[in-house]
C-alpha cells in the first residue's frame, strides 16, 4: 500500500519543485543548488525515498532528505548533467550523461563520479550545441548492456557496463528526425528488448541495437513526435510514450502499448496538455500512479492507471520544464 506520494519537478527555469499529491503546495527546493539551478535529470534512489538525485548545469546534486537540502557530489567541473539512471542490480551504482556525450559512473551511492568514456559518432547532425545524452537505459538481467539516447546522434549501446560505445543507427543513417533521439527505456526483469524515440514516433530492438522496428505511431495517434519513455516496472509490456507535434508544439499527451508496442492508445483521456508533453513517471511503489509534465509547465497525475486526472499547476516562473519524479514514502 503506498503512502503519501511526492512528485518533484525539474525546469530548466527556475529550478526543481516538491509538492505532495494530495491538497499540498509546490515547495521550491533550493538549499544546496547552485545559483539559478537548471535542473534536466532526476533520479529517486529505489530503496530510499528521501534519497534524491538531480542533473544540472553545475554536475549533480544529492538530498537525503526528500529534497530539504542539497549538496553538490564529487565529479569534474563545467558538466551539464541532462541524464540519471540507477544500476537495477546494484542501487549503490549509478551512471550519468551529459551535453558533451560524456558518461560518469559512481559505484558509492553518487559519492563520487569518475569519467567512463566519451560517446563519439561522426556521423551526428552538427547542432548549435555539442551532442547530449539524453537516456541511459540498463538491462536488468544482464548490466553490462546499456543503451545511451544521443540528440541529433542517434543510439550507442554497450556490452562492458559502459566502457565502450557502438552507434548502433543501422535504420537511422543520414535521417535527422531519427538520428534527433530524446529518451530510452529497457523491459522489465526477464525482457531484452530496448525502446527509443526521436522525432517520428518511438523504436524497438530485440537484438542490441542492430535492427530497430519503427513502431508506426501514425497508425494511433495524429501527434507522434516523441520525448521521454518509461516502461511500467512491474509489467515490460506496458510502456508509456511522451509526444506532442513538435519541440515547442501547442499540443502534447502520453500514448500507452500494453503490449509491447503492437498497438497504441492515449492515456490521458480527459485532459488538455497545452504544449509537448516531456517526462512522465511511474510510481513503483505503485505503479497505477503515473504522472507527466509538459514543457510550458503542466503536471498531470493519476492514482488509478488513467481512469481520472489531476493536474498540479506549477508556479509560472517554472518554465522549459524537462523532468518529473514520484515516490510514496
Amino acid at each position: 500500500m503506498a503512502g503519501k506520494t511526492f512528485i518533484y519537478v525539474g525546469a530548466e527555469a527556475d529550478g526543481l519543485y516538491r509538492k505532495e499529491s494530495g491538497d499540498g503546495q509546490w515547495e521550491k527546493l533550493a538549499k544546496g543548488m547552485p545559483p539559478a539551478p537548471q535542473v534536466r535529470a532526476i533520479a529517486i534512489h529505489p530503496s530510499e525515498p528521501k534519497t534524491v538525485f538531480v542533473g544540472t548545469q553545475r554536475g549533480v546534486f544529492r538530498s537525503k532528505d526528500g529534497g530539504d537540502n542539497f549538496k553538490r557530489m564529487n565529479m569534474a567541473e563545467g558538466r551539464t548533467v541532462w541524464s540519471l539512471k540507477f544500476n537495477p542490480s546494484d542501487p549503490n551504482t549509478m551512471f550519468l550523461g551529459t551535453e558533451g556525450s560524456e558518461v560518469f559512473k559512481s559505484t558509492d551511492r553518487g559519492e563520487n563520479w569518475a569519467h567512463l568514456a566519451t560517446i563519439s559518432n561522426p556521423g551526428q547532425h552538427q547542432m548549435a550545441f555539442a551532442m547530449r545524452i539524453l537516456g541511459i537505459a540498463i538491462e536488468p538481467g544482464n548490466t553490462d548492456q546499456m543503451y545511451a539516447a544521443l540528440e541529433v546522434g542517434g543510439a550507442a549501446q554497450s556490452s562492458d557496463g559502459g566502457k565502450n560505445w557502438t552507434i548502433v543507427n543501422k535504420n537511422f543513417a543520414g535521417d535527422v528526425d531519427l538520428l534527433d533521439l530524446h529518451g530510452v527505456a529497457m523491459g522489465g526483469p526477464g525482457s531484452t528488448t530496448a525502446f527509443i524515440s526521436n522525432r517520428v514516433g518511438t523504436w524497438r530492438t530485440t537484438d542490441h541495437g542492430q535492427n530497430w522496428q519503427n513502431l508506426n505511431f501514425d497508425q494511433f495517434s495524429e501527434i507522434r513526435y516523441s520525448r521521454g519513455v518509461e516502461v511500467d516496472p512491474n509489467n515490460s509490456n506496458t510502456l508509456y510514450a511522451c509526444v506532442g507535434m513538435n519541440f515547442g508544439s501547442e499540443e502534447g499527451g502520453v500514448l500507452q502499448t500494453t503490449d509491447g508496442g503492437d498497438t497504441w492508445h492515449r492515456f490521458d483521456k480527459g485532459v488538455s496538455p497545452t504544449s509537448t508533453t516531456f517526462g512522465i513517471a511511474i510510481n513503483e511503489v505503485d505503479p497505477s500512479q503515473v504522472y507527466f509534465c509538459t514543457r510550458k509547465g503542466q503536471v498531470f497525475g493519476t492514482h488509478d492507471s488513467g481512469a481520472s486526472w489531476k493536474e498540479h499547476v506549477l508556479p509560472e516562473m517554472a518554465a522549459n520544464v524537462k523532468a518529473v519524479a514520484c515516490i510514496s514514502v
